[in-house]
């Protein structure tokens, strides 16, 4: 194996013509390059320099070597101007996990800003819900998670996890069109004690805020329909079949059939 640092020695007297003017690029003293030049040989186990008058030649052996010197040392100054370039977080690779609303809104979004500013940074998307997504996390699996404040999140002050608080993501009530409420500007969450409602599946970030929020309104809701789409719940709701809360991020393409109205008072909300 060649020592990049003898090689370079190599190099510089190919380019100087003198072992003291190689050593002066390399800020060595001239018995170093020298001392660099003779391990090399002994590497190689061929001469690489012979007596020219009171100076050194290469032999032939030198020229191949350095025939294949000029791409490697190419390649170390690219990868040196990487490592530098991954310091500064414009090149390399962040893995994301995040819940399928987020990743529509917030992080597709953000991907095209980072392609513009940093295209050397490749985003990798991983669906996925908590408590797994800080799971991931803690493993290594993903570099960053999005998730939602809830029993499952990490505790604000937990010193394994930096947390940044994207958004406050309010909700509003999702009615059929038909629905008594459906005309009001506002709608009391109380009013909806009654209705069967849509939810999320149990254990879901989600269903936690909209309990809570049912629960703070004064009811315990029916919960007659669950799924993990916010598509599919609006069309539960078009069918006439519930009612339930939807977050604005969800509310990006609403089906016609619905009617989504701002919740009198202080909202609910997924704090992001």
């Amino acid at each position: 194996m060649v020592d990049v640092r003898r090689l370079r020695a190599l190099r510089e007297l190919s380019d100087r013509g003198t072992i003291a003017a190689a050593a002066e690029a390399l800020s060595l003293t001239p018995s170093a390059v020298s001392q660099q030049l003779a391990a090399l040989e002994r590497e190689v186990g061929q001469p690489l320099l012979e007596p020219d008058g009171r100076r050194v030649r290469l032999t032939s052996a030198a020229s191949v070597l350095l025939d294949h010197a000029g791409p490697l040392f190419v390649q170390l100054e690219r990868m040196n101007a990487s490592l530098v370039a991954h310091a500064r977080g414009e090149q390399g690779l962040v893995r994301v996990g995040a819940f399928p609303t987020a990743i529509i809104d917030l992080v597709a979004p953000a991907a095209v800003v980072l392609r513009d500013r940093a295209p050397g940074v490749r985003i990798e998307v991983r669906e996925s819900e908590a408590p797994d997504v800080f799971d991931l996390l803690l493993r290594g699996d993903i570099d960053v998670a999005l998730g939602m404040a809830s029993a499952y999140a990490p505790v604000q002050g937990d010193a394994r996890f930096t947390r940044v608080e994207l958004q406050r993501d309010v909700l509003d009530a999702g009615l059929p069109v038909d629905h008594p409420l459906a005309a009001a500007s506002e709608v009391d969450l109380a009013d909806l004690a009654r209705d069967p409602w849509i939810f999320p599946p149990p254990g879901w970030q989600c269903e936690s805020v909209l309990l809570g929020a049912c629960q703070s309104a004064g009811f315990v809701p029916g919960m007659a329909h669950r799924t993990s789409d916010w598509n599919a719940a609006l069309a539960l709701v078009r069918a006439g079949l519930g009612v339930t809360l939807v977050p604005r991020l969800a509310q990006t393409a609403p089906p016609p059939g619905i009617a989504l109205r701002p919740l009198t008072g202080e909202p609910p909300a997924r704090h992001i």
